[in-house]
Parts: C-alpha cells; sequence; structure tokens
C-alpha cells in the first residue's frame, strides 16, 4: 500500500511538471502575438477611429433622425424639432440641460443621446448635422 502511494504521488508529480513545462514554453498559446499584431490590433484601432471621428450628414426636410444609445450630434445648419421619449429628451451638454419634446434643435450646440429609446429630432428644414456613433435617418 506504501508503495502504491509513492507511485501515485511521483505520477502526480511528473504530471504537474509536465504541464507547468507545456504551458509556460509557449508552443501552444491560445492566440498567437502575431495574430494579436497583424491581426486583432489593427481590427480595433480601425474600430476606434471611426467611433472617434464625426461625420457630416444630410437629412432632408421631413426626415426623423433616431440616435442610438452614446450617440453624439451636432447641428451645423438648418432647424429642426426635438423628439424625446418618455425617460427624456437629448442631453444638451454645451448649455448644461435636457431638450423636451418639441424644443427647437439648437445650432452649434453638442447633444448626446444617452438610451436607444428612439430619441432624436425631426427636420423642418434640410439639416446639416456632425454626427459620432450610431443613428439611423427614417
Amino acid at each position: 500500500m506504501k508503495h502504491l502511494k509513492k507511485i501515485l504521488a511521483v505520477i502526480a508529480a511528473l504530471a504537474t511538471i509536465f504541464t507547468i513545462t507545456v504551458l509556460a514554453s509557449g508552443e501552444d498559446p491560445v492566440i498567437s502575438l502575431s495574430y494579436l499584431n497583424e491581426i486583432f490590433m489593427p481590427k480595433v484601432e480601425k474600430k476606434i477611429n471611426e467611433t472617434a471621428v464625426f461625420t457630416v450628414v444630410n437629412v432632408e426636410k421631413g426626415k426623423t433622425f433616431v440616435a442610438g444609445a452614446g450617440c453624439e450630434f451636432i447641428l451645423r445648419g438648418g432647424e429642426a424639432t426635438v423628439n424625446a421619449s418618455n425617460q427624456g429628451g437629448l442631453s444638451d451638454t454645451t448649455a448644461g440641460g435636457d431638450l423636451a419634446q418639441d424644443t427647437n434643435v439648437p445650432a452649434n450646440h453638442l447633444l448626446i443621446v444617452p438610451r436607444d429609446d428612439g430619441r432624436g429630432f425631426e427636420a423642418t428644414t434640410d439639416v446639416i448635422i456632425m454626427v459620432k456613433g450610431a443613428y439611423e435617418i427614417k
């Protein structure tokens, strides 16, 4: 019985050493460094750059701009009225307030939509905005 315990202890020790050696050698990593550097990181950097830049968008009179969660936009030309939700309006970070339903969208103010719940604006004239984030024009 003593010999069996010693043999099992030696087998367990060898299995542990073998496992540690294989894991530490890096010969079979889950993700290779070349994959991270050549494929993954360029995709991440591209996505970061896409979301960090404002895009100029034209919205025709009568169309509705529906912003996604976290969308930021600035009215650069034209006139529009706010479409709010039951949970609030558009966050006007320039003036430090909340724009309620049917309020005129102020020009050159940075507006942020906190949730994906249908908030945005309706263009009362042809509108030019700068947008960062997800949106839909209906």
